[in-house]
């Protein structure tokens, strides 16, 4: 087992990898009483197509989520649930773009349940009636989606955002994706993404990790997998352009939302990977629309909103930075939104604060074992591993860095979302 050390952070990260490919990544903390597993599956919502060996296939989109719902089937009788509510495990799941990931959340016997977490995952049982039957529970989600605000205000943003990328689709799939689902696709689907070596397991709270680490590699040498197929996304070509400038909806909203969202092809910002781009955006967003920025306080002195938020999230070889404003005035909002996005600014004394602010938080991270959990499936699904001196990165970006970075960005493809409350146009 290697011990992973987190440089800065005085914290440690156990790994291990099972012979057939698994890779297992625990963090201990005995000052808690509890455990949290996860099995997060390298497959969502955008894999509808792939080639396996240059061959080409294609699902109905809404195939991952659909699966994440008929997984906890254990047999024609028997769920997942059965099993963690004899233990008082709570157990769960979700599915995003990227990934689907399976919980369990408990308090005593971590080998047992986390073994039987990977067991419920790992079973290949699928019926056609367990699948038809599902089709009723997911498309009244699916409808319930329909019918929340922040769901159609999110996906019509990245509608309007996208071209080709299929981000810009319910991760659910529409009625009919979920009608035309079959039991054929879902075996196609599990076949081919649900193998070990697509798969990987974080573990964080109070256990043992080498008794844990056994009893998973015990659970594991017991079954049998067919060689990994190495599937690949087909990844669509996605334009620079804005699909739409401009959008306004009706809808029940207690008060009118505002989405402004910019586009950068991630080229354009040269000399950056993945990482920086997202430490140092995160630095310019706070400093200039952050909880304690000049900017918001204005905004909030002269009840021009109620609040907003901000998001940068890099799709594929696009970068997104969103704004959600809740507010009145949109036509005065988006002017003053605007010309703040044309002049960003940063000095010196702020970025400084700033920098000693996120390093602090990095460090408080590490007293909650849903948020570690969380944080190391996000290191991995990003950049394909934990990294170790993320505290050393941080500290090492300077305020000449910044003003560089500042240059780099192109902010000029942008989207404008507007959700009208239903009452205002009776």
């Amino acid at each position: 087992m290697e011990e992973i050390k987190l440089k800065g952070l005085n914290e440690t990260i156990y790994y291990d990898k099972c012979d057939n490919g698994l890779k297992v990544y625990m963090w201990v903390n005995k000052k808690v009483n509890t455990f949290y597993g996860t099995l997060s599956v390298k497959y969502g919502s955008i894999y509808n197509e792939f080639t396996i060996n240059n061959h080409k296939y294609k699902t109905p989109r809404g195939v991952a989520h659909f699966l994440e719902h008929v997984k906890f089937n254990e047999d024609k009788d028997t769920t997942a649930h059965d099993f963690f509510f004899k233990t008082g495990c709570d157990t769960n799941a979700f599915t995003t773009f990227h990934y689907t990931n399976y919980q369990v959340y408990g308090s005593e016997d971590a080998p047992k349940n986390v073994v039987h977490l990977l067991d419920f995952v790992q079973n290949d049982f699928f019926s056609k009636q367990i699948v038809n039957n599902e089709k009723g529970i997911i498309t009244e989600e699916a409808n319930m989606g329909e019918d929340d605000p922040y769901t159609v205000m999110l996906f019509k943003h990245l509608n309007n955002i996208f071209n080709s990328y299929e981000h810009k689709y319910v991760i659910t799939g529409n009625k009919d994706d979920i009608k035309d689902i079959s039991i054929e696709d879902i075996k196609l689907v599990f076949n081919t993404f649900y193998h070990p070596q697509n798969m990987f397991l974080v573990v964080t709270g109070n256990f043992n990790p080498y008794e844990l680490m056994e009893a998973i590699k015990e659970n594991q040498n017991n079954k049998t997998f067919k060689k990994y197929k190495n599937p690949k996304r087909i990844i669509k070509k996605e334009s620079k352009e804005i699909r739409k400038e401009y959008e306004e909806v009706n809808i029940n909203v207690a008060n009118r939302q505002i989405k402004i969202g910019i586009k950068i092809p991630k080229k354009s910002i040269k000399g950056y990977d993945d990482l920086h781009i997202r430490i140092m955006l995160q630095y310019l967003l706070m400093v200039n629309f952050g909880q304690t920025s000049d900017f918001r306080d204005e905004l909030l002195e002269k009840e021009l909103i109620n609040d907003f938020y901000f998001n940068r999230e890099i799709f594929d070889d696009y970068v997104v930075i969103s704004f959600t404003i809740d507010s009145k005035y949109k036509n005065e909002i988006i002017d003053i939104f605007n010309k703040k996005i044309d002049n960003l600014t940063i000095s010196k004394e702020t970025f400084e604060r700033k920098k000693k602010s996120l390093l602090a938080s990095l460090i408080l991270n590490y007293e909650d074992v849903e948020v570690v959990n969380s944080i190391i499936q996000s290191e991995i699904l990003t950049y394909g591993d934990i990294i170790d001196n993320l505290k050393e990165i941080q500290e090492s970006i300077t305020y000449e860095d910044m003003l560089d970075f500042i240059k780099e960005l192109d902010l000029s493809k942008r989207s404008v979302l507007v959700l009208n409350p239903l009452e205002e146009n009776k």
